[in-house]
């Protein structure tokens, strides 16, 4: 969900909610129906919905932090796999290297778009990638040294990362709690209209549903947003850190050490 879409359904939701009220008051007694109605179930529905609302968005928050930590931890571990790699001997160093390049590409060009659209698959680029990093090393079983525990311990690592940033870009908020949320909104703020009076001004409807209608429709748009971590929106979980670490990769000036280039055709 962008801002505009998010701006059109909160001031949608207040213009089509207080010309509704307005014109339920307009149809209503004087003095409302309020006194017929036990303010108590009311009082009750609203707590709950609060509850409901804050225990959503606290797991849809939640999950937004694991997106950011998961895309800043993986770029450390490709970085902390390069500079293990400077340890091997050229054979080793530059391909992988070259292929560390390739992954950061693959991440940021290929990868976190499929995640915005709520992909959570490994794709087939990244996976040739990962493939080929293992069949270099496999190549070369001993030339490796002492940067091979240094680079499967960054592996590690950077593979518990990925995954985990991947299934950040799935949906935790499931279908059932949406419909709760949506229809437990709606009967919470229509509970407000047992208290229209003709016997007031339009401007005062609007007032008195105005705050309740925002805080609901506000409260919806911020979940689906922290349940979209990748979304194409300002806010949105980006690939800063990867886009580092690439730049590092390619344009990094280390003694002895040719930049990192990802081979054409990979």
């Amino acid at each position: 969900m962008n801002l505009v879409t998010a701006i059109i359904i909160v001031m949608a939701t207040l213009i089509v909610g207080s010309l509704l009220y307005v014109f339920v008051a307009r149809h209503s007694p004087e003095g409302g129906r309020g006194e017929q109605t036990p303010t108590n179930v009311y009082v009750v529905t609203g707590g709950a919905m609060s509850l409901l609302i804050a225990f959503t968005m606290s797991l849809t928050f939640s999950q937004y932090l694991d997106a950011q930590q998961a895309s800043q931890t993986e770029a450390e571990a490709v970085t902390a796999m390069s500079r293990a790699a400077t340890f091997m001997p050229a054979t080793l160093r530059d391909p992988l290297r070259d292929q560390l390049a390739c992954y950061a590409q693959e991440v940021i060009q290929v990868e976190w778009p499929s995640m915005q659209q709520g992909d959570t698959a490994v794709l087939p680029p990244v996976r040739q990638t990962l493939n080929k990093m293992d069949s270099i090393l496999a190549a070369q079983p001993t030339a490796a040294g002492p940067g091979l525990a240094i680079w499967e311990a960054a592996n590690v690592q950077r593979h518990a990362a990925h995954i985990e940033r991947l299934q950040a870009a799935g949906n935790s908020v499931p279908a059932i709690l949406w419909l709760l949320l949506i229809f437990g909104s709606l009967i919470t703020v229509g509970s407000l209209f047992v208290y229209a009076d003709s016997s007031k001004p339009a401007w005062g409807h609007a007032l008195v549903v105005i705050g309740p209608l925002f805080v609901a429709s506000a409260a919806l748009v911020v979940i689906a947003f922290f349940d979209h971590p990748y979304a194409d929106t300002p806010g949105a979980v980006q690939p800063d850190a990867m886009e580092l670490t690439l730049t590092s990769l390619t344009q990094g000036q280390l003694d002895g050490v040719p930049p990192a280039s990802c081979p054409s055709g990979t």
